[in-house]
């Protein structure tokens, strides 16, 4: 059993991170050995302290805080349990709490927060914590990302909902194209690098193209035949630069 657990907090708002500061007086055995305001700096903040309990606001300035755990994934190597934070409402939490070990609303309530960490503790002292690598969950399965609508309003996506993303130059962005035929728009700065990496079953095809492979029939004459509900969908072809790569992965023969 621990004597003491490792905190950090990753926060833009000052005044919310130093509330939770507070808050973890009250437990001695909990340690904030750091706060970061900012996505890059919590990055290399995770990876200098190794926290046991990471607190983490879903929205950050450069990047939400789901991203931000898929960009350190690979380099955490010790059990940590994450614990999102938001001021949205509850239908968020419901939406994302696979995706977590725990979420609290702000302002947060001591009641609520006392719950969380109770929480942790039974995990820790019952053992049932397994030592496994930490990751959001399992990305190739039923792993979910967050979009933010034209209304300001914030939507869960199903990665299998997904049949593919194309990038609008124009705009430049890239945008989910989906089972119920709607077009979501994704952040400005999410790359094809990341969408990629977040499940592997999306493959980049073409420059504007990644494909959910798990809709992929077929490439004819270098355009994807895809299963339905997007059998007709005729726009989605491969470039010679990404077809190698396809085959390189795919074939067996």
């Amino acid at each position: 059993m621990a004597d003491f657990f490792k905190v950090a907090i990753i926060d833009d708002e000052r005044d919310s991170a130093n509330a939770l500061v507070e808050q973890l007086k009250r437990f001695p055995r909990f340690h904030v050995e750091g706060v970061a305001h900012n996505a890059s700096t919590g990055i290399e903040m995770i990876k200098d302290v190794m926290p046991d309990l990471l607190l983490l606001d879903v929205e950050l300035p450069e990047m939400y805080g789901m991203e931000l755990l898929s960009e350190v994934s690979d380099d955490i190597t010790w059990t940590m349990r994450v614990v999102f934070y938001t001021a949205h409402d509850k239908y968020m939490i419901n939406a994302l709490r696979n995706s977590a070990f725990d979420f609290l609303l702000k302002p947060i309530d001591k009641k609520e927060f006392e719950i969380v960490i109770s929480r942790f503790l039974l995990e820790y002292e019952t053992k049932a914590v397994q030592e496994e690598k930490p990751v959001i969950q399992d990305t190739n399965r039923e792993s979910s990302f967050m979009v933010i609508l034209p209304t300001g309003e914030m939507r869960m996506v199903k990665t299998a909902d997904v049949g593919f993303f194309r990038h609008i130059s124009d705009r430049k962005i890239w945008e989910a194209v989906l089972v119920t035929g709607e077009s979501v728009a994704l952040r400005r700065n999410v790359s094809a690098d990341f969408l990629c990496s977040f499940n592997k079953s999306f493959i980049q095809v073409h420059q504007s193209y990644i494909v959910n492979m798990d809709y992929l029939v077929m490439i004819q004459d270098n355009y994807c035949i895809l299963y339905p509900p997007f059998e007709n969908i005729k726009e989605v072809t491969v470039s010679r630069k990404y077809k190698k790569n396809l085959m390189d992965h795919f074939c067996i023969f």
